[in-house]
């Protein structure tokens, strides 16, 4: 004879049965927010905004950083005890010669990203971007930089402001090499990119940007004596602001062919020489070399400015570096790869 069953198991019986759809409801829509949701890391670090900074006065620099070849130089060649290794791998800062130093471990370039380290063979989860903004000091810059350092996070380190000393010649030759990176210098249109790039520099305050949408060709105003003015597409300079860009140009392209090409044309130092005594330029700066090579250098030092003082101020970007860092904190680095 069957005995009916109790009433707390059927009871519990049923309460299975309504809590069985529910806990799978409950399961699904927090699977559902994990997946919409975006990593913590990539939706809180965002790049600063220097948009309102003259662009001629900045640079962006990304480095990537491998944390397991740091770890395993603590931790195997040091002989630092675990949690002494993480402990200086969260203080680490870069100095400014590390920042812009070849490139060697545990420092790698990641374009395109990496799927490993190429030192130790590490996954992503290892590596760590730190970003680098470069502001060179000046009228036009000094006030927003003072600005931007007040308005960043000073919890936890997450940004470290170094200074460089330099020269506004060694800025000058830094902002040569940066303008002339990528340029294909078989196509003339890089003429105008490099124009807009030191009317950039010489007036930091214009917006150049809008200015050469609206233009079509630079030509040397014949009524200006001093500055700049576009009419019906076309942008005049005076004389001399002329003559400086061919210059300029002059020093970007001068070992790409035999001479460099500018506006008027190639030109070898020699004649670039005769075409600038000719004008008066050499002598409205004072300059009465008889060698092309001593006028070049004098020319060189006076739009460079000389040895007139300058600074570097570099905002470190560590964000990355501690949330990696805080992500494996518990975790073994991986035993290094032989190469």
């Amino acid at each position: 004879m069957l005995k009916p069953k109790s009433r707390p198991a059927a009871k519990a019986k049923k309460s299975a049965a309504r809590t069985k759809p529910a806990l799978k409801k409950v399961a699904a829509k927090k699977a559902a927010r994990k997946k919409a949701a975006p990593k913590k890391s990539a939706a809180k670090i965002q790049p600063l905004d220097l948009s309102a900074f003259p662009p001629e006065s900045v640079t962006v620099v990304e480095k990537w950083l491998c944390l397991a070849c740091i770890s395993d130089v603590f931790t195997r060649h040091m002989g630092l005890a675990a949690r002494t290794a993480y402990l200086e791998i969260k203080r680490y800062t870069p100095s400014v010669a590390e920042l812009y130093a070849a490139t060697e471990r545990p420092w790698f370039v990641n374009q395109p990203p990496q799927e490993s380290c190429p030192y130790c063979g590490s996954l992503p989860r290892w590596h760590t971007r730190i970003r680098v903004y470069r502001i060179e000091s000046g009228k036009a810059t000094d006030a927003l930089r003072r600005q931007l350092v007040k308005s960043l996070p000073k919890s936890g380190d997450q940004f470290s402001i170094l200074e460089e000393k330099a020269t506004q010649q060694h800025a000058f030759f830094e902002w040569l090499d940066k303008i002339s990176a990528g340029l294909d210098l078989d196509q003339p249109a890089w003429l105008l990119e490099v124009s807009r790039h030191y009317l950039g520099r010489k007036e930091p305050k214009v917006d150049w940007l809008a200015q050469f949408a609206q233009i079509h060709s630079i030509r040397r105003s014949r009524r200006l004596d001093t500055g700049w003015e576009i009419d019906n597409g076309r942008l005049f300079l005076s004389p001399t602001l002329f003559d400086e860009l061919l210059l300029v140009q002059y020093l970007v392209s001068r070992s790409h062919k035999a001479g460099g090409l500018t506006f008027e044309g190639r030109y070898t130092l020699p004649e670039l020489y005769a075409r600038l005594r000719n004008a008066g330029y050499l002598r409205s700066l004072g300059i009465h070399a008889q060698n092309p090579a001593d006028a070049l250098e004098q020319l060189v030092t006076y739009l460079g400015g000389g040895d007139a003082a300058v600074k570097f101020h570099h905002i470190v970007d560590r964000r990355d570096l501690l949330e990696k860092v805080k992500t494996l904190k518990l975790a073994t680095p991986p035993k290094p790869k032989p190469r």
